[in-house]
């Protein structure tokens, strides 16, 4: 049975679907036969995103869901509602599946702006709605554990990640002069840092999540990116299709066998990401800053047994 026939597929979920690399990865799973769930911070453009995709192969729909990933009581409504779809239509199925998540959404304003919780706007965006949303699925992604298929999740990082460390001091620029690229740059480390600290909580329980720098796409984000970076420092992009949802999206559902736990991906071969984000001791600060920061105390402490490296085929992507 081929994936596009199979019944069983769970559902994808995936931030920021509505344009860009969230909707090229969105079209090629939609196109392997799974519901997508569409989490766009405008539910009007999100339909009219769905309506692009191919339909799953089930009896489950697309659905959109709003979700604006810079206010946390917007992410947990947005995964109470996304739970409830991944439940199964048939009370004698066992618990359905989230098949993946990818964590897509980001944001890069030219001025400082705030979040609805206070906090740098696209560290809210890129990294602490993520963290959130991502904790409160990991039960629905499990229940789609099992020996043929992974449950991954994929957030959507950057070869910007290639910077400064972490700013724990001062990460919302509250004191520090506020630029748009160190913004940037800081966001996309932190969702190393965070792929990292969470590999070690999911290692043996079926979910795998993984760190993309997908390559260099002509998305509103780039446009964004190239007017605040030096002409000489703004790379040639791509045009976004086949190629960005593919990568993305046999991430999230392909490559079944294969072992991708904490990895950072540059495109589709393992990397070598930045010494900072291999820093464990700044994946757990991390990891603990960002709990308290959303309130989420049932968030997990590290597990003391680690997670074997993925070995890197490039240096950065």
């Amino acid at each position: 049975m081929t994936a596009a026939h199979d019944p069983g597929l769970g559902p994808v979920a995936v931030t920021g679907a509505n344009r860009g690399i969230g909707l090229a990865a969105a079209k090629h799973v939609a196109a392997l036969g799974h519901p997508v769930v569409l989490l766009c911070r405008d539910a009007e453009r999100g339909r009219e995103a769905a309506r692009t995709l191919p339909p799953p192969c089930g009896t489950r729909p697309h659905r959109v869901f709003q979700a604006d990933l810079a206010s946390l009581a917007s992410v947990r409504q947005a995964a109470r509602e996304v739970t409830n779809f991944a439940r199964p239509a048939d009370p004698a199925r066992p618990a359905s599946p989230l098949a993946a998540l990818v964590n897509n959404a980001a944001v890069l304003p030219h001025e400082r702006a705030e979040s609805p919780d206070g906090f740098e706007l696209q560290l809210a965006v890129t990294h602490l709605g993520h963290f959130l949303l991502t904790c409160l699925l990991l039960d629905s992604l499990r229940a789609d554990s099992r020996p043929d298929r992974r449950a991954r999740v994929v957030t959507v990082s950057s070869g910007a990640h290639y910077g400064p460390a972490f700013d724990f001091e001062d990460p919302h620029f509250r004191r520090k002069p506020y630029h748009p690229l160190t913004a940037y740059q800081q966001s996309k480390l932190a969702n190393v840092l965070f792929t990292k600290a969470l590999a070690r909580r999911v290692a043996g329980t079926g979910v795998e999540t993984v760190a993309l720098g997908p390559g260099v796409y002509d998305t509103p984000l780039f446009r964004d990116y190239a007017k605040a970076a030096p002409a000489a420092g703004v790379p040639l992009a791509s045009p976004v299709g086949e190629t960005a949802g593919r990568i993305v999206g046999e991430l999230a559902v392909g490559r079944p066998n294969e072992d991708l736990n904490g990895a950072y991906m540059s495109k589709d071969v393992p990397a070598r990401p930045s010494e900072h984000a291999l820093s464990e001791d700044d994946q757990e600060r991390l990891w603990t800053w960002s709990a308290e920061a959303v309130e989420l105390a049932s968030a997990a402490p590290a597990p003391a047994a680690p997670v074997a490296p993925v070995a890197p085929a490039a240096e950065q992507g």
